[in-house]
């Protein structure tokens, strides 16, 4: 969906900034713009409080509305494709592509998941039951209503009864059940602040995995050459639902998926990726198209991510039994290895 070429972002002032210049609240909160910048959009007249324009020497208060006036916004691609699954007066199941984020992040706004199922579907607060990684697609719940998903979100557990979910990983799985309860939490020693590993004192975790098939595929090694590889496709149920739990479990496991810039190599290629977005977005660039070459990912095997959230037993509490749905729109690098 296009993504205008003018938009407004609204916050409101916090207790603690009671006071200040306003310049300096913004300063403050809202990092990706410097003194000079913010104050060159106060002097244009592009951010108001409580309606009326503000300029340099506006003093905030607290809970004052704050609003932003961007010009020619510019936002990164991401798919805006998406399947209704199904859907009663209360619920919508949707498959989500691979590549767009459920909820705004700091270069996307306009085009969030969230957002996009909103102004498709005419449901202005179509709220997300759970979420699932950018990188990630598949199948989730959401509330068509604001009053629907507060009556039920502490009670997810008994409307979303299970999810599975599809890998293609590296290697010959065990072709027996794994039961991986491996805790899991960050390192605050891993220069990768963000990425999970298996640790006696973090999260209880619990993801079953069953082997669907297996065979080899030509890949590329580090050095470039190409050769040929096993892989597997794993069905992946999720017991608990943590950050990362599938991919670092797979990780662990020894069996990283393919296309996974994060858990294979080390994150390599995810440091890559992330400084060439950081050296775009400097220039004023937003697109991570070019962040990583055809032959980085010839090594990842895949541009996308091969996992997906490709089913889910739901059971709504007007339903005498539990119903199981599934979306198999798995990427297209995906399609060629699953059955």
């Amino acid at each position: 969906m296009p993504v205008p070429s003018d938009m407004y972002f609204e916050s409101v002032v916090q207790p603690e900034h009671e006071g200040w210049l306003l310049l300096k609240s913004l300063c403050a909160r809202f990092t990706y713009h410097s003194e000079m910048d913010w104050a060159d959009k106060l002097s244009r007249g592009l951010v108001s409080v409580n309606g009326v324009v503000a300029n340099a020497s506006t003093i905030a208060h607290k809970n004052d509305k704050v609003v932003y006036h961007v010009e020619n916004y510019t936002e990164p691609e991401v798919p805006t494709n998406y399947e209704v699954i199904f859907e009663d007066e209360e619920f919508m199941l949707i498959a989500k592509p691979a590549g767009v984020p459920v909820h705004h992040t700091g270069r996307i706004f306009y085009n969030t998941f969230t957002s996009i199922v909103r102004r498709g579907t005419d449901y202005e607060t179509a709220t997300p039951m759970h979420r699932l990684d950018r990188d990630t697609g598949g199948v989730m719940l959401f509330a068509k209503y604001a009053e629907s998903a507060a009556r039920f979100q502490k009670n997810l557990d008994r409307i979303l009864l299970k999810k599975f979910y599809m890998a293609v990983v590296r290697g010959e799985f065990p072709d027996q059940a794994v039961d991986c309860q491996m805790a899991l939490r960050e390192d605050p020693n891993d220069r990768i602040r963000i990425r999970m590993h298996h640790f006696e004192d973090g999260k209880p975790c619990h993801t079953i995995f069953r082997k669907i098939a297996g065979g080899t595929r030509r890949g590329v090694n580090e050095a470039g050459e190409s050769r040929e590889e096993a892989y597997s496709v794993v069905e992946c149920e999720l017991i608990t639902g943590r950050k990362h739990q599938i991919r670092a479990h797979l990780s662990e496991l020894g069996y990283p998926i393919l296309g996974d810039r994060l858990y294979s190599f080390d994150g390599k290629y995810y440091e890559k990726m992330t400084d060439k977005v950081a050296e775009a977005r400097a220039r004023g660039e937003l697109s991570q198209e070019d962040a990583l070459s055809a032959d980085d990912f010839a090594v990842l095997g895949s541009k996308s991510q091969m996992l997906y959230a490709y089913k889910a037993e739901i059971q709504l509490p007007y339903w005498k039994e539990s119903r199981t749905f599934e979306s198999r729109d798995f990427p297209e690098e995906m399609k060629a290895l699953v059955p």
